[in-house]
């Protein structure tokens, strides 16, 4: 007999077990044991239900010797992190079992366990069943017998059978099982599980599966895969990641989507899955680390998937969005419908757009804002003023003129909230420069309807997105040349003047340098190429000057260096005067 044996009251590995919610999640216990061995593949059989085959779960890690059988393993509750550390030895991997209680998870659903262990091609064998753990309860210890010896079947691994499974609890489901694991790992390329033959993929996640393989120009092949989940839980690490040569390369993407207006955020976490090009090789950083910014090839793609993301969200979600504004519309229909016709279809649009962009928001929180939309909508102090001054046109000059004296106050009153409002607004925006993880697209996102704060000239201009739809929808010319795939941060349409402005923006960290005002230049002049307006104005916005760029920078009429704390000081000095004009106004 072994002096191996349980080193606390054998009765506790029995109520352990039974702290599981499920079957499926009582065995995931064994399969993290796995992980945190280091292995690289484990193969899971599962049984047809009522049937009387075994449960097997045999992994690649690396084992145990006997010595390690005895003084950890059979330890319960042993603390793994205090003797080994909270990462794995040979992959650096995040420890998951920190208690020592995982290892019995079986037993819920099995009568009896049996345990091969492999190391170094020595294998190490026990088994033990429910009746002599409640023999041995309220011992100290239970004796196991451990089998030693040399066996090549195996150089390393562990492989845990369980038998004699208890009909009265409801057998693991491959299928349930696949969803729990595909959760917690089915974004590790070095951790491959197999379940009853299958390996674990994509198609895995309850949900439309799809997949394409297609020759896209500029990239070569792709092999895109991705499920689109109608399951209530969210999605560990949500997007699509993008291997190249065998590596995936940075964090899920979601090709756009995610910067989208028209799409319900909360959508993206319904979206898991795997994009193959390896004709991206060109377009990676040097550690490996994400996608160059700026690369055409990953333009391409972005053009490429992107509807076709949209077409599967709009099959598995399209009813539930149309379900959640109908019921939205119902609610607002009275309020739509005393509006007149101009009123009533801008909100009705804007309504839409709202619905979009809050899908499945709880309703505490979306009427709100279609609430105030509504009500900024609504309001008529200047349509009381107005009839107020028609019927006042008939009556005497004096009355007449007191009227329109009435439409100045409130012009005054509307200006002063205004200004109220765009001081608040400039608090907020200084805020995001101040946040060192700000982006570009971050303050062009909060800039792009806001030029006001650049001075009462750029109010005038009307926003569009890139330089190439500029040029390629309003001047119907195809847009081509070395910078044919990139583009300034905004581009703006031309004011009353017949001026054009372009803006480039760079981070609030970023310090300007002289070839970010050669970059936002050769913009300029790329849509000079396309149109016979010279009249364009170019501003560079970043956080400071670098050490290149000339303090008086005079290189160039028309060219506009500028930091974002300066705006922000101006707009606001420009603000605060017109709010004391307007208050004096009032006196």
């Amino acid at each position: 007999m072994s002096e191996i044996g349980f080193k606390v009251d054998t009765r506790l590995a029995v109520l352990l077990s039974e702290n599981y919610r499920s079957s499926e999640r009582a065995l995931k216990e064994l399969i993290d044991n796995a992980w945190d061995a280091d292995a690289t593949a484990v193969e899971i059989t599962l049984p047809a239900p009522m049937s009387s085959d075994s449960i097997i779960i045999d992994d690649n890690g690396t084992g145990m010797t006997r010595n390690e059988l005895g003084n950890e393993y059979l330890n319960i509750a042993s603390n793994r992190i205090s003797r080994r550390g909270t990462h794995t030895a040979i992959f650096n991997r995040r420890v998951k079992g920190r208690k020592g209680i995982g290892k019995f998870a079986g037993l819920m659903s099995a009568a009896e366990m049996r345990l091969e262990t492999w190391s170094r091609g020595v294998r190490s064998r026990f088994e033990f069943d429910l009746t002599t753990l409640e023999k041995y309860a309220g011992f100290p210890e239970m004796p196991l017998n451990v089998v030693t010896n040399k066996d090549k079947q195996k150089e390393n691994g562990t492989r845990i059978t369980l038998s004699a499974l208890h009909q009265n609890i409801k057998f693991p489901s491959s299928e349930k099982m696949r969803q729990l694991l595909i959760q917690e790992y089915g974004r590790e390329s070095d951790f491959e599980i197999t379940i009853n033959g299958k390996k674990l993929g994509i198609d895995d996640i309850q949900g439309t599966y799809t997949q394409a393989t297609q020759k896209v120009e500029g990239v070569g092949d792709i092999d895109l895969r991705f499920t689109v989940t109608d399951q209530k839980a969210a999605i560990r690490k949500p997007g699509i990641s993008i291997c190249v040569d065998g590596k995936t390369i940075g964090e899920p993407s979601f090709f756009g989507l995610d910067k989208a207006d028209d799409f319900p955020p909360r959508l993206l976490k319904k979206c898991f899955g795997e994009l193959q090009a390896d004709g991206l090789v060109d377009d990676i950083t040097a550690d490996w680390g994400a996608v160059v910014e700026g690369s055409k090839g990953y333009q391409v793609l972005e053009d490429y998937i992107q509807p076709i993301l949209r077409e599967k969200f709009k099959e598995v979600h399209g009813q539930e969005v149309h379900l959640a504004q109908a019921r939205m519309r119902k609610r607002v229909k009275e309020r739509l419908a005393s509006m007149p016709e101009h009123k009533r279809e801008f909100a009705d649009k804007a309504i839409t757009k709202i619905l979009e962009r809050f899908y499945q928001e709880p309703e505490s929180k979306v009427s709100p804002v279609v609430n105030v939309l509504l009500d900024a909508i609504e309001r008529t102090d200047y349509r009381a003023v107005l009839e107020h001054i028609n019927d006042a046109k008939h009556s005497e000059v004096a009355v007449f003129a007191e009227a329109l004296d009435e439409f100045g106050l409130l012009e005054i009153a509307r200006m002063a909230e205004q200004t109220q409002s765009r001081l608040s607004f400039l608090e907020y925006l200084e805020q995001l420069c101040d946040e060192p993880t700000t982006l570009e697209k971050d303050v062009h996102k909060a800039i792009e309807r806001n030029l006001w704060m650049f001075g009462p000239e750029y109010s005038l201009f009307s926003s569009n997105i890139t330089l190439k739809r500029q040029i390629e929808e309003f001047l119907n010319k195809k847009y081509v040349g070395d910078r044919a795939d990139k583009r300034p941060d905004l581009l703006l349409n031309e004011n009353m003047h017949g001026e054009y402005l372009l803006i480039e923006f760079k981070r609030p960290v970023h310090s300007l340098r002289y070839e970010d005002y050669q970059q936002a230049t050769a913009y300029r002049n790329d849509f000079r190429q396309n149109t016979m307006n010279e009249a364009i104005t170019v501003c560079l916005i970043g956080g400071k000057k670098g050490g290149d760029l000339p303090r008086h920078f005079d290189k160039e009429a028309n060219v506009k260096i500028l930091l974002f704390k300066d705006v922000i000081s101006t707009a606001r000095t420009q603000l605060n005067w017109l709010l004391n004009e307007l208050s004096s106004g009032y006196a």
